[in-house]
Protein backbone atom coordinates (compact mmCIF):
# COMPACT_ATOMS: atom_id res chain seq x y z
CA UNK A 1 0.00 0.00 0.00
CA UNK A 2 1.31 3.11 -1.09
CA UNK A 3 0.95 5.85 1.30
CA UNK A 4 0.42 9.44 0.79
CA UNK A 5 3.18 11.91 1.96
CA UNK A 6 1.78 14.07 4.79
CA UNK A 7 1.29 17.88 4.08
CA UNK A 8 2.42 21.11 5.35
CA UNK A 9 -0.04 22.14 7.64
CA UNK A 10 -0.91 19.29 9.62
CA UNK A 11 3.25 18.87 9.97
CA UNK A 12 3.27 21.99 11.20
CA UNK A 13 0.12 20.92 13.78
CA UNK A 14 1.61 18.11 15.07
CA UNK A 15 4.87 20.17 16.15
CA UNK A 16 2.53 22.19 17.93
CA UNK A 17 1.49 19.67 19.80
CA UNK A 18 4.58 17.77 19.79
CA UNK A 19 6.19 21.32 21.17
CA UNK A 20 3.36 20.77 24.42
CA UNK A 21 4.34 17.70 24.99
CA UNK A 22 8.12 18.35 24.52
CA UNK A 23 7.49 21.02 27.54
CA UNK A 24 6.39 18.97 30.01
CA UNK A 25 8.96 16.46 29.12
CA UNK A 26 11.68 19.07 29.67
CA UNK A 27 10.01 20.59 32.67
CA UNK A 28 9.79 16.75 34.31
CA UNK A 29 13.77 16.54 33.37
CA UNK A 30 14.60 20.02 34.66
CA UNK A 31 13.16 18.88 38.16
CA UNK A 32 14.56 15.55 38.13
CA UNK A 33 17.87 17.55 37.82
CA UNK A 34 17.17 20.41 40.55
CA UNK A 35 16.57 16.95 42.87
CA UNK A 36 19.83 15.58 42.33
CA UNK A 37 21.82 18.81 42.21
CA UNK A 38 19.81 20.76 44.87
CA UNK A 39 20.48 24.25 43.21
CA UNK A 40 19.53 25.81 40.09
CA UNK A 41 21.56 25.45 37.32
CA UNK A 42 23.23 28.53 36.20
CA UNK A 43 21.98 29.80 32.68
CA UNK A 44 24.49 28.78 29.77
CA UNK A 45 25.26 25.63 31.26
CA UNK A 46 26.99 23.21 28.62
CA UNK A 47 26.23 20.07 30.29
CA UNK A 48 22.40 20.86 31.32
CA UNK A 49 21.72 21.83 27.68
CA UNK A 50 23.57 18.76 26.52
CA UNK A 51 21.30 16.67 28.94
CA UNK A 52 18.40 18.51 27.69
CA UNK A 53 18.74 17.54 23.91
CA UNK A 54 19.33 13.88 24.96
CA UNK A 55 16.47 13.82 26.89
CA UNK A 56 14.79 15.33 23.75
CA UNK A 57 16.17 12.63 21.04
CA UNK A 58 15.50 9.76 23.42
CA UNK A 59 11.91 10.91 23.54
CA UNK A 60 12.34 10.84 20.03
CA UNK A 61 13.98 8.29 18.83
CA UNK A 62 11.96 5.72 21.23
CA UNK A 63 8.75 6.64 19.72
CA UNK A 64 10.15 6.28 16.09
CA UNK A 65 11.75 2.96 16.64
CA UNK A 66 8.77 1.53 18.82
CA UNK A 67 5.72 2.69 16.06
CA UNK A 68 7.07 5.31 14.55
CA UNK A 69 4.78 7.89 16.03
CA UNK A 70 5.40 10.42 18.18
CA UNK A 71 2.16 11.14 20.49
CA UNK A 72 1.73 14.48 18.15
CA UNK A 73 2.44 12.58 15.41
CA UNK A 74 -0.30 9.81 16.51
CA UNK A 75 -2.84 12.32 17.23
CA UNK A 76 -2.73 13.58 13.64
CA UNK A 77 -2.23 9.80 12.32
CA UNK A 78 1.64 10.59 10.93
CA UNK A 79 4.08 8.00 10.92
CA UNK A 80 8.16 8.52 10.13
CA UNK A 81 8.79 5.64 7.74
CA UNK A 82 12.65 4.96 5.55
CA UNK A 83 12.22 5.83 2.61
CA UNK A 84 11.17 2.29 2.16
CA UNK A 85 8.06 1.81 4.14
CA UNK A 86 10.04 0.29 6.94
CA UNK A 87 10.69 1.33 10.70
CA UNK A 88 13.84 3.35 10.92
CA UNK A 89 16.78 2.58 12.59
CA UNK A 90 18.72 4.34 15.35
CA UNK A 91 21.07 5.98 13.26
CA UNK A 92 18.58 7.32 10.71
CA UNK A 93 16.36 8.93 13.71
CA UNK A 94 19.58 10.28 15.29
CA UNK A 95 20.59 11.54 11.59
CA UNK A 96 16.95 13.42 11.16
CA UNK A 97 17.11 14.91 14.53
CA UNK A 98 20.20 16.54 14.82
CA UNK A 99 19.57 18.22 10.80
CA UNK A 100 15.91 19.23 12.22
CA UNK A 101 17.10 20.57 14.76
CA UNK A 102 19.85 22.45 13.45
CA UNK A 103 17.37 23.66 11.03
CA UNK A 104 15.49 25.61 13.55
CA UNK A 105 13.27 22.49 14.75
CA UNK A 106 12.65 21.36 11.57
CA UNK A 107 10.33 24.65 10.47
CA UNK A 108 12.74 25.99 7.98
CA UNK A 109 13.37 21.93 6.75
CA UNK A 110 9.51 22.48 6.33
CA UNK A 111 9.38 25.30 4.19
CA UNK A 112 11.23 23.01 1.78
CA UNK A 113 8.34 21.06 1.19
CA UNK A 114 6.88 23.70 -0.96
CA UNK A 115 9.69 23.04 -3.37
CA UNK A 116 10.60 19.50 -3.17
CA UNK A 117 8.87 17.58 -5.94
CA UNK A 118 8.03 14.60 -3.63
CA UNK A 119 6.61 17.04 -0.90
CA UNK A 120 9.42 16.05 1.38
CA UNK A 121 10.98 18.13 4.47
CA UNK A 122 14.44 18.81 3.66
CA UNK A 123 15.39 16.90 6.82
CA UNK A 124 13.57 14.07 5.46
CA UNK A 125 15.33 14.52 2.07
CA UNK A 126 17.94 14.62 3.83
CA UNK A 127 18.30 11.64 6.48
CA UNK A 128 16.33 8.96 4.09
CA UNK A 129 13.12 9.19 5.85
CA UNK A 130 9.24 10.17 5.11
CA UNK A 131 6.37 11.47 7.21
CA UNK A 132 3.34 9.84 5.91
CA UNK A 133 -0.21 10.23 6.54
CA UNK A 134 -2.22 7.26 7.71
CA UNK A 135 -5.90 6.63 6.72
CA UNK A 136 -8.61 6.65 9.08
CA UNK A 137 -9.58 3.00 8.48
CA UNK A 138 -5.69 1.59 8.48
CA UNK A 139 -4.58 -0.30 11.46
CA UNK A 140 -0.87 0.72 12.39
CA UNK A 141 -0.22 -3.52 12.86
CA UNK A 142 -0.23 -4.04 8.80
CA UNK A 143 2.59 -1.44 8.60
CA UNK A 144 5.05 -2.85 10.86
Amino acid sequence: MQLEPAGFWVRIMAIVYESLLLLAILFAATGLVLLIHQAAVPPGTVWFEIYLYGVMFAYFAYCWLKSGQTLGMLAWRLMLTDAHGKRVTLARALLRYVIATVLGCGLIGLLWMWIDHEDLALQDRLSGTRVVRLPKNLQREKLQ
